[in-house]
């Protein structure tokens, strides 16, 4: 049976966190911290539990207020249960469901942490009315393709001697060159003059890399709502930041979630040193895996992207393929008009940047993609 917990009733909170903490599954996105950082959105958590009390299943629903009374339902990387287990899944559904009806929520979308392969998982919500929206690229809500690195059992030395010649070159370059690495964890006060210095490096890399960037607070808010699982990285040359990161933490998994540099002294390799930091952390806090997060499918050489992949396959991760965004109408005609309307808010919100030489995206990811099917 399931349970629904809102922001004034949070009954089973605390168990839901711990639940997706320690589930295999388990993603930092689907945490109540996580919706903390969301201030604009409401929430709601579906909890199913078995006869014998304990949780099998959970799901953290992002809500978006809409004009008309209506809203729309977002779960980042859940639900959170045994995917082969159909009966859990079919409950934290119906739950999703039930608070979708008491938010007035004509439309979900979910992109789970399931890989690309999991072909029953994919039937099940198949079977639930839901449509699959595939990108080789950025343009879903979150990733469909990531390197991760594989941490479990190895040491700092193994994991640097791993990395390709060049990954290690550039690192003991910025080394060399005096770039030094300052760490800031979010469960304690971070000057604000380093805060600052970090969301001006994001809105140079923005302007730079052709994507809509977060203003100051949204990173506080991060930091502060995750705390101890959230550290911000800068990269300092002569005493003035050029570059920075943030890293979460959660279940013994590491994610990074943010980067920027500035324009100049991008020579120094300062974002080589900061990535090896991040590695060296992740590793130090007994993680089985640190995440680069988003990268192309397979970009040619002239792909404006490649860079990027280059960059994060430098580390030696292993690629990994998730499937796409699931999209569910509860009111098909509604859901239609929404994915419409939210398109073209997304459109004019792009068309605040001048005409790219790259393609133009949010960081992370876009609330909504600029892509969407509208029948079915």
């Amino acid at each position: 049976m399931y349970t629904i917990l809102t922001k004034q009733n949070t009954g089973d909170a605390e168990a839901m966190s711990r639940f997706i903490n320690t589930h295999p599954n388990g993603h930092f996105l689907q945490s109540p911290q996580w919706a903390q950082v969301k201030r604009q959105w409401d929430w709601r958590g579906v909890v199913v539990r078995g006869d014998d009390g304990r949780i099998l299943g959970a799901a953290s629903l992002l809500i978006r207020r809409l004009p008309l009374g209506l809203s729309l339902i977002y779960a980042p990387r859940g639900p959170i249960c045994d995917r082969d287990d159909p009966a859990v899944l079919r409950e934290l559904l119906d739950g999703i469901r039930q608070a979708a009806r008491e938010c007035r929520a004509p439309l979900l979308l979910l992109d789970p942490d399931a890989p690309a392969d999991d072909d029953s998982f994919r039937a099940a919500l198949t079977a639930e009315g839901f449509m699959e929206k595939y990108s080789a690229g950025l343009d879903n809500i979150q990733a469909q393709h990531v390197f991760r690195l594989d941490l479990s059992g190895r040491t700092e030395a193994e994991v640097f001697a791993a990395f390709p010649s060049k990954t290690r070159y550039n690192i003991r370059l910025a080394q060399r060159r005096g770039v030094t690495i300052r760490q800031y964890r979010g469960d304690r006060p971070i000057p604000a003059a380093e805060l600052s210095a970090f969301s001006r490096l994001m809105e140079i890399t923005g302007e730079r890399d052709r994507f809509l960037t977060r203003d100051r607070s949204y990173f506080q808010d991060v930091l502060s709502s995750m705390g101890e699982n959230a550290v911000l990285y800068l990269a300092y040359l002569n005493g003035k930041p050029i570059a920075g990161t943030i890293e979460v933490f959660y279940g013994h998994k590491a994610w990074y979630l943010y980067g920027a540099s500035s324009n100049e002294h991008r020579a120094a390799m300062p974002n080589y040193l900061l990535q090896w930091e991040m590695i060296r952390r992740a590793l130090r806090l007994g993680c089985s895996f640190y995440d680069l997060r988003g990268v192309p499918q397979a970009p040619r050489e002239d792909d404006p992207l490649y860079g990027l992949y280059r960059f994060k396959k430098g580390f030696g991760g292993e690629k990994r393929d998730f499937t796409g965004l699931f999209i569910k109408k509860y009111r098909p005609l509604t859901g239609v008009a929404m994915l419409a309307a939210m398109r073209l808010y997304r459109r004019l919100k792009l068309h605040k940047l001048k005409a790219p030489s790259l393609p133009l995206r949010e960081e992370p990811a876009a609330v909504i993609p600029k892509k969407l099917p509208l029948a079915g």
